[in-house]
């Protein structure tokens, strides 16, 4: 497993990592002697699916959770080659559950480990359907994407490695986007899209922010390409949109026409991972 998972998934007490980010880790994965009674207790998101995967081998946890995704998501032209092309690049997923202070409840989450210590990807369980009552209830005059809830289902929450960042989780997302509408509303030029078309900043719908820097994904609630509304990029440097009228799906446009073509890209490793030739441990 990414060594960069032990380092992210310490305590703040660790002697050897003072900078821990938790006040509690438990790594399910690596405690067999658990059971779901007290685990079940101390942490009440974990899913029992959840706890039962960490008392398998890596290589059926990765295969698992690789199915469960197949079967979870649309269809969608690739999106099937993709994934067992990801799946085929990790070398552990690991389950944990972790307290970020003293008195704040328990989460869980999962993490998706890359080869050759290239990176991980961490997920929290997925939504819950009183909390996806409550996302459509945020926005009803909008039917958010049905592959963006499908996903939801999977994890209510994503981040790429350490970044505090991500994949917004639903009980976020109504702050987020007042903390946008709010950013939008202190810049005195208009926000525009390709050569100068006005884009309604309320039509715009976070549900990504990049670590550190006032860049988003958002569902953009003007533009339908494939009869649900797709995702564009915003950029706080030039208060401006991508220009739909260019090609999509690509890097230097970042205008996708469903969620699932975005989040490929997300997921997408610009080159394999280094293998670890025989170094690996499947402990985090």
């Amino acid at each position: 497993m990414d060594h960069h998972i032990r380092e992210f998934y310490s305590t703040t007490s660790d002697d050897e990592s003072p900078k821990g980010c938790f006040h509690s880790v438990v790594a399910l994965h690596d405690n067999p002697n658990a059971t779901w009674e007290v685990i079940s207790e101390q942490c009440s998101e974990l899913c029992k699916g959840w706890f039962e995967l960490s008392r398998l081998k890596p290589a059926d946890r990765i295969e698992f959770i690789r199915d469960y995704w197949l079967s979870m998501l649309p269809y969608h032209p690739g999106l099937d080659k993709f994934l067992m092309k990801f799946f085929g690049m990790l070398d552990d997923i690991g389950v944990f559950i972790v307290q970020k202070k003293y008195d704040d409840p328990y989460e869980a989450h999962l993490v998706y480990s890359l080869r050759g210590n290239s990176g991980f990807y961490r997920g929290r369980s997925g939504i819950s359907e009183a909390n996806l009552a409550e996302l459509q209830k945020i926005f009803p005059n909008q039917a958010l994407p049905a592959d963006y809830l499908a996903f939801l289902r999977i994890h209510d929450g994503f981040n790429k490695s350490s970044d505090c960042t991500g994949i917004a989780h639903s009980q976020k997302l109504s702050s987020l986007y007042e903390d946008f509408q709010n950013m939008l509303s202190q810049h005195e030029e208009t926000l525009v899209s390709g050569k100068d078309t006005y884009v309604d900043p309320k039509s715009l719908i976070p549900f990504y922010e990049s670590f550190g820097m006032p860049f988003y994904q958002c569902f953009w609630t003007e533009w339908y390409p494939e009869n649900e509304m797709g995702n564009v990029y915003y950029s706080g440097m030039t208060n401006s949109i991508s220009d739909i009228t260019g090609p999509l799906s690509s890097m230097d446009n970042m205008a996708f026409s469903t969620f699932l073509d975005w989040l490929m890209f997300y997921l997408e490793q610009v080159e394999e991972p280094v293998a670890d030739e025989g170094k690996g441990s499947s402990k985090a």
